[in-house]
């Protein structure tokens, strides 16, 4: 795996013209495949080069761009990949990580230096790891954030809209799995745990539009968002906001540019 994901780094910066660094090297996969030169440090190092070092503690200097390239470890909700990458982004110039999928919430993601920017992200497969020498299912994702000149925009987090409201099982139309297993289930039995449903109320009452946000929200991939953690799949508001207004924007772009055709 790592090989296919360095790849992914060397597509875009030349090795050649960065110092390269793999934090908590461990084994050092990452470290191999780097040119002569490159370092790789690690509290209990585990392979041959590399150094015995605090990455969380330590600077590199370098008159070349540094690559910070690695897996950090992913700590209680996230915390400690959080704190490798705010370390890395001190001294480099690329940050390539193999991240829990929290790192695509958008709401972590304005957690993080606001001048690096992402540009490339991918899934990483399921049974990557090994855990006591066997396959062990880690959500992950592979990402590379490059430094630039200009702060990137902060994601606008939305957790409402004006076509529904988040309510209580009372006054709720219909029902949406928050957690667990099938999260972005929608159904209509309201006795479920309210700690584990979103409750929601279409605003207007008529028949037709509570049946009409219904079926959006059926077609809307929530079970994909709600496999953006690093455990327990779950879903947020702002990700059901996000993902409805989205979709009736594209239906209303469709709807304007048919407008504009038959004119």
């Amino acid at each position: 795996m790592a090989a296919a994901l360095f790849d992914e780094v060397v597509k875009r910066y030349d090795p050649r013209l960065y110092q390269m660094l793999e934090p908590s090297a461990g084994t050092g996969a990452f470290f191999r495949l780097m040119p002569p030169g490159s370092l790789g440090v690690d509290i209990d190092p585990k392979g041959p080069g590399i150094v015995e070092a605090d990455f969380l503690e330590r600077r590199v200097e370098s008159g070349r761009p540094v690559a910070t390239i690695g897996n950090p470890p992913f700590g209680t909700t996230s915390s400690m990949a959080v704190n490798f990458f705010a370390h890395a982004a001190t001294m480099s110039d690329v940050i390539a990580f193999v991240l829990p999928r929290t790192f695509r919430k958008r709401s972590l993601q304005n957690r993080l230096n606001e001048n690096f920017h992402l540009v490339h992200e991918q899934i990483v497969p399921a049974d990557a790891f090994l855990f006591m020498g066997k396959p062990y299912n880690v959500p992950a994702v592979f990402q590379i954030w490059e430094r630039r000149d200009v702060a990137r925009a902060p994601h606008v987090i939305e957790t409402s809209h004006p076509d529904f409201a988040f309510t209580t099982r009372d006054e709720a139309d219909f029902a949406i799995q928050r957690v667990g297993a099938r999260a972005g289930r929608i159904h209509h039995d309201f006795e479920r745990s309210a700690n584990a449903h979103y409750f929601v109320r279409v605003a207007d009452r008529s028949t037709r539009a509570i049946d009409r946000i219904q079926r959006i929200m059926r077609k809307l991939d929530f079970a994909a968002a709600a496999q953006n953690v690093a455990g327990n799949p779950s879903l947020a508001k702002s990700e059901i906001v996000a993902l409805y207004t989205a979709f009736v924007t594209r239906q209303l772009y469709r709807k304007t540019r048919w407008r504009i055709l038959l004119r």
